[in-house]
């Protein structure tokens, strides 16, 4: 199920919302986790399955620790959710890369003929940092599955993040069980949802629009300018398909008393690639420095353990060459800016921030292309003639609205009111109606979000 789709904003949530409230204190996380497997089991039950075999074996391998080796018990505590993961994943890509025959893959039919499961690299993620964490004493095994079902299923971060740790939703898991009257925050909550739900489908979803009609126009058409403007609306899409479904998570979770993460701090803002990796999907950035880097060595061998760290990333993303490449592509930037950042750090910010969304503009369209075709299309890029082509007028002026929204506004003030706490035109109770209006009548517009497929 999506957030963008009239089925969860008019039918799924209201239920929800009003069984939530309605029933004992004691009964409400029953009611998160019978809402989010219905939510997440609308996309099949093969998936659903699969899906509660990884949370009830995350939680029954967790009594291993203290008991078993510590690496034992880790490696059975990860088995299952790493081995569904490749299964449903990785499982054809490996097959390609080896080039299996046809009765090898004959073999692994079931697998490869369901669809890959939403979100399973980033439940994947949480149930081996949970495991992990349980083995390294940094909290302590839950005995309640009330509550660790509550935080595996809560489907606003279910399907693409934020990645959450236990730790940062158990007191809150479990005030929802003992606090008699719950206080929401019903504004702040609509307000993301609201604000989330017009940039899926105005910012993302219109963007991929023109993204698409460079893809469609026959190639003696398109000039380099074209190309430019297609990396724009690329970044764009990417950029706002996933901060819209962050947003709308969070503003979800304030709905139901659970505080949620920021996962997106302005990374186009970023004057470098390592500060770029501090701010864009902050909890895998983090994820990815607690449980490999780290336990990899860290900073005694920055370049190889970077460059690994960044494969990984690129490989959680996508099964395919193409993402490895992507993920190198930014490990390389992070090395070169570690050992140039004496230079890099002298050029002035706006120039710093251009130059860095550039780098990393130009390496999005590896998220839709393969090898061959990236080439192609580099090389287009450098033989085309600059000239106006299929993106006339109304294309550039939408782009250079995006950019304004992008870089011109600082949202700790318009969106989470953390600088001087004065509210503006987007607190507004008549302002968010009109966001969500419009986003419910544009909503046929609207596409599946861009991170559902990792």
């Amino acid at each position: 199920m999506n957030f963008n789709s009239l089925e969860f904003l008019i039918l799924f949530l209201p239920t929800t919302l009003i069984a939530f409230y309605a029933v004992p204190m004691r009964m409400r996380l029953l009611v998160l986790i019978s809402a989010s497997l219905f939510f997440y089991g609308v996309s099949g039950l093969e998936v659903l399955a699969a899906f509660v075999v990884t949370v009830l074996w995350t939680m029954l391998t967790a009594q291993l620790f203290g008991r078993w080796p510590k690496a034992l018990a880790v490696v059975a505590a990860v088995s299952v959710p790493m081995l569904f993961l490749v299964l449903f994943k990785y499982l054809n890509f490996i097959l390609n890369t080896v080039h299996a025959p046809t009765q090898a893959r004959d073999l692994f039919r079931l697998f490869l003929s369901i669809t890959l499961p939403a979100g399973i690299s980033f439940y994947t993620f949480e149930m081996i940092s949970y495991s992990a964490d349980v083995a390294n004493k940094k909290i302590q095994r839950e005995g309640s599955l009330l509550r660790f079902a509550s935080f595996a299923t809560f489907f606003p971060h279910l399907i693409a993040g934020p990645i959450m740790r236990y730790a940062d939703l158990r007191d809150q898991l479990q005030a929802l069980q003992v606090t008699r009257i719950l206080k929401p925050n019903i504004v702040s909550g609509l307000k993301f949802l609201s604000i989330g739900l017009f940039a899926k489908v105005f910012l993302a979803d219109l963007s991929g629009i023109a993204v698409d009609h460079a893809r469609e126009a026959p190639s003696e058409t398109i000039t380099a300018l074209d190309q430019i403007a297609q990396i724009g609306f690329w970044s764009m899409q990417i950029y706002y398909d996933f901060w819209a479904y962050s947003i709308m998570a969070i503003g979800l979770g304030r709905l139901f008393c659970i505080e949620l993460p920021v996962n997106f701090r302005q990374p186009y803002l970023s004057a470098n690639p390592q500060e770029f990796w501090r701010r864009w999907h902050v909890t895998l950035s983090y994820w990815i420095r607690d449980y490999l880097y780290i336990p990899l060595g860290g900073n005694k061998s920055y370049a190889r353990n970077i460059l690994f760290v960044f494969a990984i990333v690129g490989l959680w993303h996508g099964a395919g060459w193409n993402f490895v490449a992507w993920g190198i592509y930014h490990g390389v930037l992070v090395v070169i800016y570690h050992f140039t950042s004496a230079t890099w750090d002298r050029l002035p910010k706006p120039l710093a921030i251009g130059f860095n969304f550039a780098l990393v503009s130009l390496g999005w369209p590896l998220f839709f292309m393969g090898f061959a075709q990236y080439a192609e299309f580099l090389g287009h890029l450098v033989t085309a003639p600059w000239a106006v082509g299929i993106y006339h007028a109304p294309y550039w002026i939408y782009l250079a609205g995006l950019g304004v929204v992008t870089f011109a506004f600082d949202e700790q003030n318009w969106l989470y009111n953390t600088l001087d706490r004065r509210t503006t035109i987007l607190d507004s109770p008549i302002t968010l109606a009109l966001l969500m209006f419009m986003g419910l009548i544009f909503i046929s517009l609207s596409k599946t979000f861009i991170y559902f497929r990792f």
